[in-house]
This record gives structure tokens, sequence and C-alpha cells, in this order.
């Protein structure tokens, strides 16, 4: 009895040490997943970037090029190309508020019409109230507007981000202690009350003739994506800079006839 006694004891024995190196030279499953999930941060940290750019109105571009179906933003045609950029250097906390004179710019459409894709618009740019410069170029109205992100990709701004850039284009006035020409335009040097709400009867061509203007204030950097979304205060930032105006149509321009 003795002998089977210490025979099941060495058995036992045998059999834990057995179980314990076996459990020491398996990991649990869970163990072995767990290097290649993504950590909570890094799934929070893409939620949380993908929330931003869609208050912002922001939307990831396909590829890098500005042009795509909808056209080019910008294209040269004469003229010293100052547009692009010109208002990039400004102090814009205080463009926003309305208190910077120059530079300014008058915009007239030279080729139009709600029937044409891409517009010819000619700047006169305004350095003082007596001196003055003009290009010319072309903008699709449904041209991609983007802007580099963070990290060096390209977004583009959705829909709702455009009509908040196009509802601050309209909700221009001109302050009633600034030069104005009231209800009529001129090419400078001072803007009309209303810089882009236009007197057109054919709302095609009104509402296309601010699409055009929209991406061209893109392309000038007179408005940014600081206007589309909301401040600290968790409103929109009134937008008062009236150095930018439409200044008129080219009646021999219409495309639409």
């Amino acid at each position: 009895m003795k002998k089977i006694e210490t025979r099941m004891t060495a058995c036992l024995a045998a059999a834990l040490l057995l179980t314990s190196q076996g459990a020491g030279a398996q990991s649990p499953p869970g163990q072995e997943e767990m290097p290649n999930k993504p950590g909570f941060f890094r799934q929070l940290g893409t939620s949380l970037k993908n929330a931003g750019e869609q208050m912002v109105g922001v939307k990831p571009a396909q590829g890098t090029k500005t042009t795509v179906s909808g056209g080019d933003i910008y294209t040269p045609v004469s003229g010293a190309g100052k547009i692009r950029g010109l208002f990039k250097a400004d102090n814009h906390q205080l463009a926003q508020q309305g208190k910077l004179d120059w530079p300014k710019v008058a915009l007239t459409f030279q080729e139009w019409g709600a029937s044409l894709p891409c517009w010819s618009v000619e700047a006169r740019i305004w350095t003082s109230p007596s001196a003055s410069t003009t290009e010319t170029f072309r903008t699709c109205a449904n041209a991609a507007v983007t802007e580099p992100d963070d990290v060096g990709d390209v977004a583009e701004l959705n829909t709702s981000a455009l009509w908040k850039g196009r509802d601050a284009l309209m909700g221009v006035r001109v302050p009633a202690g600034k030069a104005n020409t009231g209800a009529s335009r001129s090419t400078g040097p001072n803007p009309p009350a209303q810089p882009f709400v236009v007197n057109v009867s054919r709302p095609g061509v009104s509402d296309r003739a601010v699409d055009v203007a929209l991406r061209v204030a893109w392309v000038a950097g007179f408005i940014q994506t600081a206007d589309l979304h909301p401040g600290a205060s968790g409103l929109l930032t009134p937008f008062k800079d009236s150095r930018m105006w439409i200044a008129g149509f080219q009646p021999e321009g219409n495309r639409d006839r």
C-alpha cells in the first residue's frame, strides 16, 4: 500500500510539473494578439481627427492635385500673378474685424455665364489710393477648394464649408465710417456697400458669381479656414473684411447668349 501511495504521489508531481511547463511555454491568446491591436488612444485620436475635420468642413482629397472634375481653381492668363496669396501675410484677426485698409481687389468678370463652368476674371489690385495693377486669370466655379493639413496631406472643403464661405462673403457690409460707393460698383479704389451681393435677375448667374468669387478669395488668402469654423466661444467669428469685391460683368463677355 505504501508503494502504491508513493507511486501515485510521484505521478501527480510529474503531471503538475508538465502542466506548469506547458503553461509557461504557451502565452494566452490575448497576449499574442495585443501588440497587433491599435491602442485606445490611437483609435480615439483617429476618431477625434475625423470629427474635427467634419466640424471644420474638411474632407480628405483624393491625391494632391488641385485639379479635379470641377476644373482648376486658378489658371493665370496675363499679368504679374500677385493675386495668389495676396492677403496671406496679413494679420487675419484684424482682417476679420475689418480693421485693415490695403491691399484691395476689385473683380471684374470678363467671360461669364450660368452655363460657363470656368470664368475669366480681371483683378485690379490696389496697394494705395492711387496705385493699382491688373491681372487676368481663369477660375472654375466648381473647382475643389483645398488646404494642406498638419501632416502634409491635402484636404478638401466639403459642401457645408463652402456654404459657410459663401455666407461669409455675402454677409460683408462696409462700415458706415469707411469710404464706399453705395449701391454702384466700380473697379476701385473703394468697394460698394455690399461687396459680394450683385444685382442680377438670373439666379444662375448670381450664384455662380459668388462661387467664382469664393474661389478667388481662397486663392488670395482673403478667406481662410479660420472663417469657416467656430472659435472658442462656439460661434463663427463675424467676417467684416471689405477689401475684395465684385466690380461688375463685362457685357460682351456674356456666354449665355
